[in-house]
């Protein structure tokens, strides 16, 4: 039988362990809490760091777009002067009247980057009716062997989307999609049934990602339209891929080409005399080195460090000899096709 002392010692050493388990418990908890503390602690320093260099390219953003803007219209108001001074708008071909002048930079479309603000800014000049048209939407075949019969039926099948999209009635061409198909994907507002007024409606069609592969031409706003005359791409302004494309050119003749554009934009150095003879005719007969009368001027502005850019795009009339290029009646304001920033 234990004696008093013993049961004495006993619940001693259980109470000892009850409140040795208590405490161990308490400072799981304690501890517990202090990591979560710690992580929300930190948390709120990342969100706030993230918060505060997000306002800060906000802010630098917002600069680049004053700043990008100002670079457009210096732009676009070198080009009128150049155009003024200068009224032979050939590209590519030497002129004795600017060999005469050398303190005006030439400011044509050809794509030649004129620097700004201390090189924070380029200003490139080049013609607005570059890409797929969607009022000559047949020149997709232009790129095309004609023995490459996949291609061209991809094309026609394009087309026939195309054409179901802008004509008046509801009959369904061949491959084409009118109201119920669109219906069917959840785009019950489409086909439009007449004209696009707006260039991004192409993102609506049926594989056009696969069609147009070298951006869409712009659409004139009510009252605007390009030159008629234009029927064959700028040279300067088309991509290396459309350009090898639509000439079959191997890498070498490409190259060639490339090397001939650059001596042409830094040094004024004629095609004819940078291209072999054959490669020169065969450019000559498939490209056009008018400048038309609508142009594309983009710039692209970086802050100091060169760790934030914005990409600047206008588009605007530039012949003075038309009355379109103003946006009223008094002739008082020079209209803006289209201005994005991105």
């Amino acid at each position: 039988m234990k004696t008093v002392e013993a049961l004495a010692t006993s619940h001693s050493v259980r109470i000892s362990r009850r409140s040795g388990r208590e405490g161990g418990m308490a400072l799981v908890l304690v501890l517990g809490v202090l990591a979560a503390s710690l992580l929300m602690v930190m948390h709120l320093m990342v969100v706030s760091e993230v918060i505060a260099k997000e306002a800060k390219v906000a802010v630098l953003r917002s600069e680049l777009r004053y700043q990008a803007e100002s670079a457009a219209d210096i732009g676009f108001w070198m080009h009128l002067t150049d155009r003024r001074l200068f009224s032979n708008r050939k590209l590519g071909e030497s002129a004795d009247a600017r060999l005469s002048v050398t303190d005006f930079e030439p400011w044509m479309m050809d794509r030649r980057p004129h620097a700004l603000f201390d090189n924070r800014c380029h200003v490139y000049l080049l013609t607005a009716d570059r890409g797929f048209r969607v009022d000559k939407p047949e020149q997709l075949k232009d790129t095309v062997d004609p023995d490459d019969t996949e291609r061209l039926d991809a094309i026609n099948r394009f087309l026939d989307v195309l054409g179901d999209y802008v004509d008046k009635d509801d009959f369904r061409k061949l491959y084409g999609l009118e109201w119920d198909d669109y219906a069917a994907m959840g785009l019950p507002t489409l086909p439009r049934n007449n004209a696009m007024q707006f260039r991004e409606e192409v993102y609506w069609l049926e594989n056009w990602s696969e069609m147009v592969s070298d951006g869409i031409t712009i659409i004139p706003p009510r009252g605007k339209s390009f030159l008629a005359t234009a029927s064959k791409p700028s040279f300067f302004s088309c991509s290396d891929n459309y350009l090898q494309r639509l000439l079959s050119l191997t890498d070498l003749e490409l190259s060639e080409v490339q090397w001939a554009r650059e001596q042409w934009t830094e040094h004024g150095v004629p095609l004819n005399e940078s291209l072999s003879p054959d490669l020169f005719l065969q450019i000559q007969s498939n490209f056009n080195f008018v400048e038309p009368n609508v142009t594309l001027i983009t710039v692209s502005a970086t802050d100091a460090s060169g760790e934030v850019r914005l990409v600047h795009h206008v588009v605007r009339e530039v012949d003075l000899g038309r009355s379109s290029i103003y946006s009223d009646r008094a002739k008082e304001a020079f209209s803006i096709w289209e201005r994005k920033s991105e």
